[in-house]
Order: structure tokens, then C-alpha cells, then sequence
């Protein structure tokens, strides 16, 4: 009787304890955001949404918080954890750092909003290269912050807010900006060219026709000139001729006078 009483008792512990477990394996996080510093993992059953601060346009030692823009079904409640992970400080996860929905008691931060659509802000304060670390490090550095979804619904990340510096522009962006705006300088003066270069053949060619036009409009002038001037020495020469037999013609009524005298 009494081994029978203490698996009963063992049995509505597990029982309890199973039931104050989170089914993490059913809740997930999606992304909307469109960033490509995002990324949507799962281990374990535990859905997490990481932001790469390294892979930002943020400078990682500057960065003081983080915020999260997103929608679910309130209707059960939700939350989770919120953690940091580099290289040189490892996976860094503290109690503080549990949020949940507004009102709840089993968090410290406290999603703002209502009506399924939330902003949550994990506020971690700028902890510099010595926690961090550097772009340096290379290939060992890295700076993520994640958020962990624990219980609730599905969660839909639309925004992610960065709170920081921006990087400061490196040698290298510097030479591939320069390169961009030498290659966008030379694109537009070979435009310009072409165009320059088709003005101008058209400008000659435009030239060339009228030359034509006034060399033909010359040899027309010419043309009619010498067609008048031969129409001129022919009315000159008939005229030369009239005049000629008109004198023949005095000249015989002359001689025809003077035998009649």
C-alpha cells in the first residue's frame, strides 16, 4: 500500500513538472524584416532569432539596445529569454533577462503594446570592443543578440531597431566607393561623348547639305544665267538682223529712186 501511495505521488509530480515545461518544439519565430543580418534558428525544440551585429551596418561597441517590432496571438500570453553570444565573452544569459507579455509574473522585461502587436526592447548598455571584441579577431569574431521564444504563440518579427553608432568607413568600403564613383564618372562622360560625338555628325552632316544645297542652287543660278545670256545674244542677233535688212531695204528704195529721177 504505501510503495503504491509514493509512485502515485512521484507520478502527479512528473505530471506537474511536465506541465510547467514550456512545449517549446510548437512555437516559432518568422521573420519579415528582410534583413540580411537575420537569422531564424531552432535547437532543440527552442526557436531563436538572431540579429549579427557584426554583419550590421552598427558598430557592435557601440550598440546599447535592441528592439524588436512583432505580432502573435495574445490570447495565451508568450515569452522567453534574451541572451548575447561573441567569441571573446561567450553565451551570456542571465535571469534578468527573461521577457514576457504585459503583466505577466514570470519575467523582468516586459513587452510594450496590446492587440497582438508588441515592441520589445532589450536595453543591455554599450559594452565596447573589450566584451566584444574586434573586426580584428577575424574569422573568431562575432557579436549576436538573441531573443529565445519560450511559450505562447507564433511570434512574426516585422522590425528590428539597432541602437548605436554606424561603423566608421574602412580603407577597403573607402577604394570600393571610389572605384563605384570613378566607374559612374566614366559611364556618364562616354555618354556624354556619344551624345557630343552624335551632335556633332549631325551638326556636319546638317553642314554637308547645306553645302549641297547652295553648290546646286549656284550651278542652277549659273545655268539660268548662261540660258539667259544665249536668249540675249539670240534677241541681240535677231535685232542685229532686222536692223541690217531694214538698211538693205532703204538702200535699194534709194537706188530705185535716183533711176526714176
Amino acid at each position: 500500500m504505501k510503495i503504491t501511495k509514493i509512485l502515485a505521488g512521484m507520478s502527479a509530480l512528473a505530471i506537474a513538472a511536465a506541465t510547467s515545461i514550456p512545449a517549446f518544439a510548437e512555437k516559432t519565430i518568422v521573420d519579415q524584416t528582410n534583413l540580411d543580418y537575420i537569422e531564424v534558428k531552432e535547437a532543440d525544440g527552442v526557436y531563436q532569432y538572431y540579429v549579427d551585429l557584426a554583419k550590421s551596418p552598427y558598430d557592435p561597441a557601440t550598440v546599447s539596445a535592441v528592439k524588436f517590432t512583432f505580432s502573435v496571438d495574445d490570447s495565451a500570453g508568450f515569452g522567453g529569454g534574451l541572451m548575447l553570444n561573441s567569441n571573446k565573452s561567450g553565451w551570456d544569459q542571465k535571469d534578468e533577462w527573461s521577457w514576457a507579455n504585459p503583466g505577466a509574473d514570470n519575467a523582468q522585461i516586459f513587452a510594450d503594446g496590446s492587440d497582438g502587436n508588441y515592441t520589445l526592447t532589450f536595453d543591455f548598455g554599450a559594452l565596447g570592443e573589450e566584451y566584444w571584441g574586434s573586426p580584428a579577431d577575424g574569422e573568431n569574431y562575432w557579436a549576436q543578440v538573441v531573443c529565445q521564444l519560450w511559450w505562447g504563440n507564433d511570434v512574426t518579427v516585422t522590425n528590428v531597431e539597432i541602437v548605436g553608432d554606424e561603423k566608421a568607413e574602412t580603407p577597403e568600403s573607402k577604394a570600393e566607393s571610389a572605384a563605384e564613383s570613378k566607374a559612374e564618372e566614366t559611364s556618364s562622360t562616354a555618354a556624354d561623348s556619344s551624345s557630343s560625338n552624335a551632335d556633332s555628325a549631325s551638326s556636319s552632316k546638317a553642314a554637308t547639305t547645306n553645302n549641297n544645297t547652295k553648290n546646286a542652287t549656284t550651278t542652277n543660278n549659273a545655268s539660268s544665267a548662261a540660258a539667259a545670256s544665249d536668249n540675249t545674244n539670240q534677241a541681240t542677233g535677231a535685232t542685229t538682223g532686222f536692223a541690217l535688212a531694214g538698211l538693205a531695204l532703204a538702200g535699194a528704195i534709194a537706188v530705185v529712186s535716183k533711176k526714176k529721177n
